[in-house]
Formats: structure tokens, sequence, C-alpha cells
């Protein structure tokens, strides 16, 4: 209400001062600005989904102390490292912070307004100097306050959703990135032992031809095989050296030295079990976007209540001095309100219910998407799964069987050179196509764990803790 430094008369001040200090705790409420406990909450779900802690607590690595940059990486480490290094994660861990001050100030009642009056007479003779003050407080944001402080506080754990989001796709960016690094190690180990594999043969042919068995054409068709499986093997590396540099890019040293490998042993993971009826639970159990998108919708809708209790704009009361060139002072009581006759804010009403409507319809669009992405990434993995198994046990196998018959009539000479390259063509490209559906199926399971949200095991019960996760 009132706080000012001119002489009130007893009687008015006592008991304005109870209502004044009421209206400062109000005014000033119990919110913190510490955005703590909501990094916590973030970095809480991220750990749970993916098994690393972010150490969002510290700051990022100025320098590799972490890993050493030429020991195999492992895919643990790529991902604590990611987490806590990437730039673009840590600049929207820091919107948490900013949508934390916005809650605060939803909180808050506007400060009071203070007007002073000084008139000098144009006549001195007939007239003197009037000094006035006056304070008028706002108490519009009284009735404001709640759906304001709904409205920023479901903006806050949107906020906390959209990070933990976020660095749930940069975990499976890291996870399929490490996955390809490994199956490129072993596509260019593959394309060595097939280069091996053909000179052995070029080898023999040059003996045959020397021996009077075969042609200069024979050794010019198996020395094209090898220039061909070459030019093969150098894409790979370069590949390879591509997905590399983007790893160091993650991880947060773009500039350090690319000359390392990964280690392969996480490769192997566990057959898929999961049907799709448990995968559609999952998506809608688990999904931070679709949680995200329900905070939205309910911050649009907090601020259609507050639009609604709006039509009433401004409601001022407070405390107006004034003093005479005479000495005479006054005191009285001061009102002001806005009158709605021109804007009776049904404009704004219609816009924000509007805007809550189309919240909720984006809601449930991002739900509905949500299940038809983890079906279809099901769908991908079993899919990949079947067709793996059955080329290894099939195509694959029969490849390698007819090389070695290749090879013993070529020596008995119950066939012609053109078989046997024919056959080690088959083997070569069926090893390679083998690494290739193995790579695929491993990330079609890192999909499949990035579009139910992040884990693809039911969660387990909360334990007692002062951690909690974000509100689904």
């Amino acid at each position: 209400m009132m706080f000012q430094r001119f002489k009130c008369p007893p009687h008015f001040t006592r008991p304005m001062a109870p209502v004044a200090l009421a209206l400062a705790v109000l005014a000033g409420g119990c919110a913190s600005l510490d955005p703590k406990a909501d990094i916590d909450r973030a970095a809480h779900t991220v750990t749970d989904r993916s098994g690393v802690a972010p150490g969002w607590d510290g700051p990022w690595e100025a320098s590799l102390t972490t890993w050493d940059g030429r020991s195999p990486l492992t895919v643990e480490l790529a991902l604590g490292m990611a987490l806590r290094n990437n730039r673009d994660i840590r600049s929207e861990v820091e919107l948490i912070a900013a949508s934390r001050a916005d809650l605060v100030q939803a909180g808050l009642l506007p400060n009071p307004v203070v007007g002073l009056t000084l008139r000098f007479p144009f006549d001195p003779v007939s007239g003197g100097t009037f000094v006035g003050a006056q304070l008028v407080q706002s108490f519009t944001a009284l009735w404001l306050r709640g759906g304001k402080i709904r409205a920023a506080d479901a903006r806050l754990n949107q906020t906390v959703l959209d990070v933990s989001d976020k660095a749930l796709a940069l975990v499976a960016e890291v996870k399929a990135l490490h996955t390809r690094i490994a199956f490129g190690q072993r596509a260019v180990a593959l394309a060595e032992q097939n280069l091996a594999t053909i000179q052995k043969s070029i080898n023999s042919l040059d003996a045959r031809v020397r021996g009077g068995e075969g042609t200069t054409l024979d050794v010019n068709r198996a020395r094209q095989q090898l220039a061909k499986a070459d030019a093969e093997r150098v894409v790979v590396m370069r590949e390879l050296a591509k997905e590399r540099r983007r790893m160091l890019e993650l991880i947060g040293f773009a500039a350090e030295n690319a000359d390392w490998a990964v280690d392969e042993g996480a490769l192997v993971s566990a057959p898929q079990t999961l049907d799709e009826a448990t995968v559609i639970a999952l998506a809608g159990s688990q999904r931070l976007d679709v949680a995200a998108s329900r905070s939205v919708a309910l911050a649009l809708s907090a601020d259609l209540s507050v639009e609604q209790r709006s039509r009433l704009r401004d409601l001022g009361l407070g405390a107006d001095f004034e003093r005479s060139e005479s000495g005479d002072k006054s005191i009285g009581p001061v009102v002001e309100l806005a009158i709605p006759i021109f804007d009776t804010n049904e404009a704004q009403i219609a816009k924000a219910g509007s805007m809550a409507r189309a919240a909720l319809a984006t809601h449930e669009a991002v739900a509905q998407r949500a299940v038809r992405e983890a079906r279809v990434a099901w769908i991908e993995l079993d899919s990949a799964a079947r067709l793996l198994e059955q080329y290894r046990t099939t195509v694959l196998a029969l490849s390698e069987h007819n090389l070695t018959l290749a090879e013993a009539a070529l020596k008995a000479g119950q066939a012609d050179v053109t078989v046997l390259l024919d056959a080690q063509r088959e083997v070569i490209e069926a090893r390679r196509t083998l690494n290739d559906l193995e790579r695929d199926a491993r990330l079609a399971r890192v999909a499949l764990e990035e579009a139910v949200g992040g884990r693809l095991a039911a969660p387990e019960p909360a334990k007692a803790s002062g951690a909690q996760g974000p509100s689904l």
C-alpha cells in the first residue's frame, strides 16, 4: 500500500502497516532463482534413460582429460563426453535458468508508482507554491497471479523436458555414430582381407601362366578385380574419416587428431524381444516430446484463464499527500480504475482460447507421431534382425562353400579361372553386405531406443531420493 517519508497521522499509518507487510510478502513470494533443482531433474531423466550422467553441474572440458585421444573410444566414454562438452546441449541447459527466472517473475506484483507534484503560481501575490505526493499500488496482478504462475511453471516444465529430450537425441546420435565408426573399421579390415585374397589369386594365376596352364587375360581380369576392390576400400576409409571427425565435434573437441579407433566390444546387443504392443506402450509413457507438448497445452490454458480475468485491466489503490503554502497538510485515498468501455479484452480472450485449443491439438498430433515413429522403428529392427540372420545362414554360407568348390575345381582342371573369379567376387560381396546388415540392425536398435523415449526396458520403481524425474 503506502510507504513514504511524509509524517502521517498515527491513526492512518498503524492500520496500514500490516496490510503493507502482507503485500510485501505476497509480492516477493518464496520462489528461488536457483535453477539447480530443475537442471538436476533434467539430468536425472537423462541418466535414467541413457545410463550416463551428463555432468552439467560443472564446466565443460577445455582440453582432453577424460580421454587421451589415442586409446580406443568406448561408447560410454563418448556419451559422457558428449553430454558434458557438447556446446549445443550446454546452451539448451541455460534455458532452464531463464524459465526459472520467468517463474519467479510471474509471482511478483508490479512495483508501486510514486508521483510528485510541485506547482508554482503565475502571480506570486495571489497564490503560493503547492507540493503534493501520491503513491499508488496496482492490485490487478493479485487475481492474475495464480494463472501466471501456473503458466510459467508449465513452461519451465516444458523447458526441462525439451532439454532432456534433446540430450537423449544426442545420446542416440553418438551411439549411432559410434556404431558406424565401428562397422566402418570392420569394413576397412574386410576390404584389406579381400585385397589379400585377390592378390593371392593373382599370384596363383601368374604361376599357372608361367607353367603354360593359363593366359595373361586371366591375370588381367584378376588385377581388374583387385583395382576395383582397392577403390572401394578408399571410399570406405574416406567415410570412416568423416565419421570420426563428426564424433570429435559431438564430444566437444572438433580440432583434435582423428587418428583413433572405437572400441567394438559394445557392438554385441541383446536379441530383440519386445513386441509391437510393448513398443507402443513405451512410446506413450516415455516420449519426452509428448510430455513437453502437454506442458505447452497447460501453459496456454493458464494463459486463457489470465485473459479471462483481465477484463478489468487496471485497479490501483494508494494515498495522496498535499501541503499548501500556508502549511496546511492533507492526506487521502486514491483509486485508479480503468473502465472497460472500448477494450473489454474479448479479442485477447478469443485469441488465447484459440491458442489453447491449437496447443491441445498439437499435443495430440505429437502423441500420434510418437506412436507411428515407434512402430516404424520396431518394424525396421524386426526386419533387419530377420534379414541379417537369413543372410548369414544362407547367402554367406553358400558363397564361401562355392569358393571352396571353385578353388578345388580349378586345381583339378574341371573349371576355368572365370569360375574362381566369380566365386571370389560373390564371397567379397556377401561379406561386405553382411557387415552392412549387421550395422543396419544395430542402428535400427538405436533408432528404436530413441523412438520410445531412450529406454527399451520398463522403468524401475522410483527410489527414495531428492532427485525427481520430469513430470510426464
